[in-house]
């Protein structure tokens, strides 16, 4: 018989939102994957500022616990920020760590696209108790992190205009603060399934040795693209092969 497809989680980037990721949603779920991806509760106009990634990954696992009760693995592929949220989505949740509570299912892989690894449990990116300042396409404000339009260029530096004012449109122009400075109770290294990293080289929002040094700290491995901080939008063929590819080795 032939072995159950993984269910894919597509968590998006800060500011994004499923739209963005339709290019690789749609081709995957034309290959009969279950593909589930969700508007960030950590963004939007009215936006309580006191949400962190934990109540993204909170209403993630909504979603997706049941699908793993009923016995399905699943591949979660994390865009940027949501490797944050990833961190307190997967602890526990590995087909490892079910089978060994007597659980069904799991999680089977994770896939980070440009995106973020904490080197110490309860403490920041730096690994200690500092956090990296607001990036300068940032405005903090009462909790709010508000995106200024010099952040086109950097997310979508390899678009054409017409795509990238396209993508700018579609994007949440609020975010918790909050969401960026809590620090995670798991850490990527600690994760108990393969790990992917596809790294961008082209990238001007999280710069290409950061991501190296990023992807080694957390032990991924990993998969090169010459691609802006969106190749799900300007390579998304591409990107559909690596997580097919990953899709494919944990059935």
């Amino acid at each position: 018989m032939e072995s159950q497809k993984p269910v894919l989680v597509i968590v998006p980037g800060a500011y994004h939102r499923p739209f963005h990721y339709r290019k690789i949603i749609d081709p995957l779920r034309a290959q009969g994957y279950e593909v589930l991806s969700f508007d960030l509760a950590v963004c939007g106009e009215d936006v309580d500022p006191e949400l962190s990634f934990f109540d993204d990954a909170a209403s993630i696992k909504e979603h997706l616990l049941p699908l793993l009760d009923e016995g399905k693995k699943a591949v979660i592929i994390s865009h940027s920020y949501g490797s944050l949220p990833v961190t307190a989505l997967v602890d526990g949740q590995t087909v490892a760590e079910r089978a060994e509570k007597g659980f069904k299912g799991g999680i089977a892989a994770v896939i980070n696209i440009a995106g973020f690894v904490f080197p110490i449990r309860g403490k920041s990116i730096f690994g200690n108790e500092q956090n990296p300042p607001p990036p300068p396409y940032q405005i903090w404000k009462d909790g709010i992190a508000h995106l200024q339009e010099t952040a086109k260029s950097v997310f979508y530096s390899d678009l054409a205009p017409e795509e990238a004012d396209d993508a700018w449109a579609h994007l949440h122009k609020k975010q918790t603060t909050k969401s960026f400075d809590t620090w995670p109770q798991c850490v990527e290294s600690e994760y108990r399934c393969p790990k992917t990293y596809i790294l961008c080289e082209n990238d001007t929002a999280v710069p290409p040795m950061f991501q190296e040094q990023m992807a080694g700290l957390g032990g991924f491995d990993i998969v090169r693209v010459k691609s802006s901080h969106a190749p799900f939008w300007t390579i998304p063929e591409e990107v559909v092969a690596i997580v097919t590819k990953v899709a494919e080795s944990v059935n």
